[in-house]
């Protein structure tokens, strides 16, 4: 086995950890481990492929935790589920015929504490959340 077939493997390996959430730390990895690769298919020495793995690494791991931060900030403007403040938030009807809240772009199982109707459109406020179902007045 090639030593860029050893490259592909872990920067394969590594961009599917990323799918477990490790904040584009394994992402990064991953594509430092390609830049490792391309100096491998450039005939480049143990030693020299190290070296551009760790130098990517260092460059790629910080940048693209900025670069998520800019460019996809969280919708979120709450604190935790259950906090005291009131919220406001939308109901809708899905295509199924369920309603569900609109809440900071998610959506929400919703129960009304006091039975009354839920109507598709109205703004209502959130009292509390029950595991993932949002308790409405």
């Amino acid at each position: 086995m090639l030593a860029w077939h050893l490259w592909l493997i872990a920067a394969l390996l590594l961009l599917l950890l990323e799918l477990l959430g490790t904040g584009f730390f394994a992402f990064a990895m991953g594509l430092a481990a390609l830049a490792a690769m391309t100096a491998a298919l450039l005939d480049a020495g143990a030693t020299l492929q190290w070296f551009v793995f760790a130098i990517a690494a260092v460059v790629l791991a910080p940048l693209l935790k900025r670069l998520f931060r800019r460019y996809a900030p969280s919708r979120r403007s709450s604190a935790l589920a259950g906090e005291g403040r009131r919220q406001q938030g939308e109901l809708v009807q899905l295509p199924s015929g369920e309603i569900r809240l609109r809440f900071e772009g998610d959506l929400f199982l919703v129960r009304s504490e006091s039975g009354a109707a839920l109507n598709p459109g109205e703004r209502v406020t959130v009292r509390c959340f029950d595991g993932i179902t949002a308790v409405i007045d």
